[in-house]
């Protein structure tokens, strides 16, 4: 798989994941720290899948350009 394909797989991804992260923060909080009765805003969600993604894109020197509204 070559990088293009690994960051429009992991944007299809994020995709359909940020419509259920605030649940699997909860249900996954022994491995992350949150509180059952905390609740992250999505659009701190959306920032972080974004930022990850680009990130991921700067180490195979890709400048990507995702953002939040991109995962809508």
């Amino acid at each position: 798989m070559i990088a293009k394909q690994v960051l429009e797989k992991a944007t299809d991804y994020a995709k359909k994941y940020r419509a259920e992260a605030q649940q699997s923060l909860v249900r996954n909080n022994h491995m992350n720290g949150i509180e059952d009765f905390e609740k992250v805003e999505q659009r701190i969600i959306d920032a972080v899948l974004t930022d990850f993604i680009n990130y991921i894109a700067s180490k195979y020197g890709i400048d990507y350009g995702l953002y939040s509204k991109n995962l809508l």
